[in-house]
């Protein structure tokens, strides 16, 4: 679909921007594809095992990880 809308020149970048916005919103909205589907198997493979790890008790808390730095670098 082609769309054409006369403006004055002020406006023109403006408009241009907001048919871009669209044109992406409209695309996104096609495909509708559950961004798990699109990871590469190494990177799900890196969440699955993080999980597993978190249900094991085997992680660290943002506050001990900046401590162990702070610590790390005199701060």
């Amino acid at each position: 679909m082609r769309v054409v809308i006369e403006t004055q020149e002020e406006y023109k970048s403006m408009l241009q921007e907001i048919a871009t916005a669209i044109k992406a919103k409209i695309t996104f909205e096609e495909k509708e594809v559950d961004f798990w589907e699109e990871l590469p198997e190494h990177v799900k493979s890196g969440i699955l095992e993080s999980q597993e790890q978190f249900k094991q008790g085997k992680f660290s808390t943002h506050e001990e990880v900046m401590a162990k730095y702070k610590t790390k670098y005199n701060l």
